[in-house]
């Protein structure tokens, strides 16, 4: 009888340890999936939130300026820790996707891009002079694309306005690996400015 015991307690302690991994893996992938789609959706909405926001500024010297502080609330759920880079461009048509060199670059003409530090750059000084940090002065963020360049008239056209986003994601388990590189772009015509 005795040994009977032994046996069952044996086979119970192989049992488990057979599937308490598979539980694990199982409950870390739901984990983490979960942590992944609420950060998706987050930079999914951010860039939409920016997108309609460039498109109402259009023209406005302060555009990107402006685009970047929504973007920043918009990130607040999940940081701008992991942000790699935000990308303004101008889009051919809505179907467009980011040129190619925006990736590592601002290019004239084409984009701007910005890092996280940009995003605390102020536009005016203590004295509420503009501090050069953006509406296109030599030494502005913005001056590769600049917004003032940008068309929404009737008589010039319109242009499409895009926004691309590159971010990092944390995982917290490390059990899948240690981030995943998350993006999105989205891309509006820009509003069209009445006088």
């Amino acid at each position: 009888m005795t040994s009977d015991r032994r046996r069952e307690r044996g086979a119970s302690l192989i049992e488990t340890a057979l599937v308490v991994p598979v539980l694990l893996t199982l409950f870390f992938g739901i984990f983490e999936a979960g942590l992944m789609l609420r950060a998706e959706l987050t930079l999914s909405n951010a860039a939409r939130d920016a997108g309609r926001s460039a498109s109402a500024y259009a023209r406005s010297p302060q555009a990107d300026y402006l685009t970047l502080r929504v973007l920043n609330h918009s990130l607040t759920p999940v940081g701008l820790e992991g942000l790699d880079y935000v990308v303004i461009f101008e889009a051919a048509g809505p179907e467009s996707t980011m040129p190619a060199g925006c990736a590592t670059q601002s290019i004239a003409g084409v984009c701007n891009r910005y890092t996280a530090t940009d995003f605390f750059k102020p536009l005016e000084d203590a004295a509420g002079a503009d501090a050069g940090n953006f509406r296109c002065t030599a030494t502005a963020v913005d001056r590769h694309w600049c917004p003032t360049d940008r068309e929404a008239s009737l008589s010039g056209g319109v242009d499409y306005i895009g926004i691309h986003i590159e971010m990092e994601h944390d995982l917290v388990t490390d059990f899948f690996g240690s981030t995943i590189t998350l993006t999105d772009t989205i891309v509006f015509r820009m509003e069209v400015e009445t006088l």
